[in-house]
């Protein structure tokens, strides 16, 4: 039995988020900051759905709004552990630093427009954003590196470990519904690759998402990692 499958799964991505807001009382203001800005992520549902995928949502609102309640939970979940995974593992706190003034309003602006118009060109040139979303990601992250050559290594360690921390997460999906990934996504149309039972779509997807949450906040509020002092 399937039914909210993806409400499960979604909920399983707030553990690890809910137990770093608990332990890291330091991190709280990036994951609720993280947590808003990736709202809007939720709402590109509509072009995972049903083509990439065909989870069951309750009360079937991806058929009414494009998007459901689980996208929400998912992607607040996602920014959490994605976002503080570096610092948790590594032991790092956030410490503010002496940047350009560039004010945090007008690289959010920029970063919206960049997101929004590669999302429109993607669209526009068929362009499936299972695919378009992971490169937006990480040329994101490559340009904030190149900016912030202190976020190079941060970022690319953020995103192994978000990697795997989402790939637990959706073994347990498995341990769960065991057929899930076979009746639920539709990997037959893409690469159609697994690994431990994943779609390898979801790994290049969670890779990405470390990377551009990792250096996203530090970028925007210009503040680096450094050891606690």
């Amino acid at each position: 039995m399937l039914e909210y499958n993806f409400l499960i799964l979604s909920l399983l991505f707030l553990i690890p988020s809910f137990l770093v807001f608990l332990l890291r009382k330091d991190l709280r203001k990036m994951m609720i900051s993280l947590a808003i800005y990736s709202i809007p992520f939720a709402f590109t549902e509509r072009y995972f759905y049903p083509t990439y995928w065909e989870p069951d949502f309750l009360w079937n609102l991806v058929e009414i709004f494009g998007f459901g309640i689980e996208d929400l939970i998912f992607v607040i979940g996602l920014s959490g552990f994605s976002s503080t995974v570096y610092a948790v593992v590594f032991q790092k706190r956030l410490y503010p630093i002496k940047q350009k003034n560039y004010t945090p309003s007008f690289i959010l602006i920029l970063l919206f427009l960049i997101i929004t118009l590669a999302v429109l060109i993607f669209v526009y040139l068929e362009i499936h954003l299972i695919y378009g979303a992971p490169a937006l990601m990480f040329f994101l992250y490559l340009g904030i590196s190149i900016k912030r050559k202190d976020l190079l290594f941060p970022g690319i360690i953020g995103g192994i470990l978000s990697c795997l921390v989402y790939t637990l997460l959706c073994y347990a999906i498995f341990l769960i519904y065991p057929n899930i990934f076979e009746i639920t996504w539709h990997t037959e149309k893409f690469l159609n690759l697994k690994l431990f039972f994943i779609p390898i779509e979801e790994l290049i997807y969670s890779f990405t998402s470390g990377c551009v949450a990792t250096v996203f906040y530090p970028v925007v509020y210009q503040t680096a990692f450094k050891n606690f002092e």
